[in-house]
């Protein structure tokens, strides 16, 4: 949209005594490989755009969307949104004059048969590695989005945005026995994304957790200590606890954590951040899809909770600030505070150390999917893969385990925190639907947790 019509457009949504508005113009374009039975199996590209016009009057917030750019639909939905304020006519002037213009668009080029020659040779050397192997499915899905964002107060902002993401699966078998192991890796970047990645190391590690998983026993419940692996293992504070600590809960004091600023929440060693600003990660924009300059949120600071993740409208009912942390999946949803690089930060200790004192313990070396309540704090979490841990060392994989508990237990519960900080990513679902997300941390011991299982010892 010209500047000029975005102007009269945002004229138009204050002419009723809104005190916000703003217009979010969207263009995106999806690509996506599926590779399996050592094929390409499909090759498809999407597009869409449209545009989502959002009014507020106090905290009282009005949104619609629509992918119709005609001026006449256009006018309609403003008249219906400004409906809802029914005070006097106004007139405020807009001239957007703020103006921001990000461009973090790949240079790199890679055509349909250099990604397929890719595949082709990953899927020769996965199923050359073992006879036990009976199925490799790959995929790769490159995003592109325009984003303009116009604001009453003059705000005019302009990003580009790309991102790629590659998936690996290999499913192993041996008679009546299956299971499957899986790798995925992601960056804010174009498809140079696979010149960054080891593939060698990608592959035997996968061979080796797949053969272990796959003969892996069940596992054995009860409260026990924990070491949970670095990277993805993040998700369970991202889940636990980074759910609680947005705006989105934390405003209306639904949040378990929402009357807990400046106080003692974890163990000294805890410290945990949201960080937009890290170059080229998954999480990661210049601005977020309010217009705001993405930055560092220390959240958690020697185990005190230091702040919140605040969009504008929550800042409203709030008294706080806003952080640079709002988001949402498209045009079609109003954006609230989420999360964008959510990590613990790198500790000091070993494995070794972490591990020693251990009589009967559980290692999740590769966290699955989970859900918690922000209100309660409560959360379950699979593992993919874990290792009973027995007198010190790490023994049989195995099957059927999981985490359940509380963040602010966990979070008090956390003894040694390792070196060897790693991210994982995702995509998170919530009220303005899924995001791209980075979980983070090192290593961890927790001290207690109750692991669910079906074999008791």
């Amino acid at each position: 949209m010209k500047k000029d019509k975005l102007e009269r457009m945002l004229e138009a949504m204050m002419s009723t005594g809104a005190d916000f508005a703003e217009v979010y113009v969207e263009d995106k374009k999806t690509t996506i490989f599926n590779y399996i039975d050592s094929n390409l199996d499909s090759y498809s590209t999407n597009f869409s755009n449209g545009v989502g016009l959002r009014i507020a009057k106090g905290t009282d917030v009005y949104y619609a969307s629509t992918n119709d750019f005609t001026n006449k639909n256009i006018n309609k939905i403003i008249d219906t949104l400004c409906s809802n304020i029914s005070n006097k006519k106004t007139y405020k002037y807009v001239s957007l004059n703020r103006v921001k213009r990000y461009n973090n668009l790949s240079k790199t080029h890679y055509t349909n048969e250099d990604v397929k020659a890719l595949f082709n040779l990953l899927d020769k050397k996965i199923r050359s590695k073992d006879k036990r192997i009976n199925q490799v499915s790959i995929s790769l899905q490159n995003n592109k989005q325009g984003v303009t964002i116009a604001r009453e107060n003059g705000l005019f902002t302009f990003e580009q945005r790309e991102r790629t993401r590659l998936f690996i699966i290999v499913s192993f078998k041996d008679k009546d026995k299956t299971c499957n192991i899986n790798y995925s890796y992601g960056l804010t970047t174009g498809l140079d994304l696979l010149d960054k990645i080891n593939y060698d190391e990608v592959i035997d590690t996968l061979v080796k957790e797949g053969i272990d998983k796959l003969y892996a026993v069940l596992c054995i419940g009860g409260e026990m200590p924990v070491i949970i692996e670095n990277g993805f293992g993040g998700v369970i504070f991202h889940e636990a606890c980074g759910h609680a600590m947005e705006a989105t809960s934390v405003a209306d004091g639904i949040s378990v954590l929402s009357h807990d600023l400046n106080k003692k929440i974890a163990s000294e060693v805890v410290n945990i951040v949201d960080d937009g600003t890290l170059k080229n990660e998954w999480g990661s924009t210049r601005l977020d899809d309010e217009g705001r300059e993405t930055k560092r949120n220390v959240l958690i600071k020697d185990g005190v909770l230091k702040g919140f993740l605040i969009d504008e409208v929550n800042s409203r009912k709030m008294g706080m600030a806003p952080t640079g942390s709002s988001r949402r999946e498209s045009y079609l949803y109003a954006p609230t505070s989420r999360m964008n690089n959510t990590y613990l930060e790198a500790g000091n200790s070993k494995f070794q150390d972490m591990i020693k004192d251990i009589k009967l313990g559980l290692y999740a070396k590769k966290m699955g999917g989970g859900c918690v309540s922000p209100e309660t704090g409560d959360f379950n979490f699979a593992c993919d893969l874990a290792y009973m841990i027995r007198d010190g060392k790490v023994c049989e994989c195995v099957k059927s385990a999981s985490l359940i508990g509380n963040c602010k237990d966990i979070l008090q519960s956390v003894l040694m925190v390792g070196d060897n900080l790693e991210l994982g990513q995702g995509m998170c679902g919530s009220v303005s639907g899924y995001v791209p997300v980075n979980v983070g941390m090192p290593r961890i011991k927790v001290s207690h947790i109750l692991v669910g299982g079906e074999k008791c010892e």
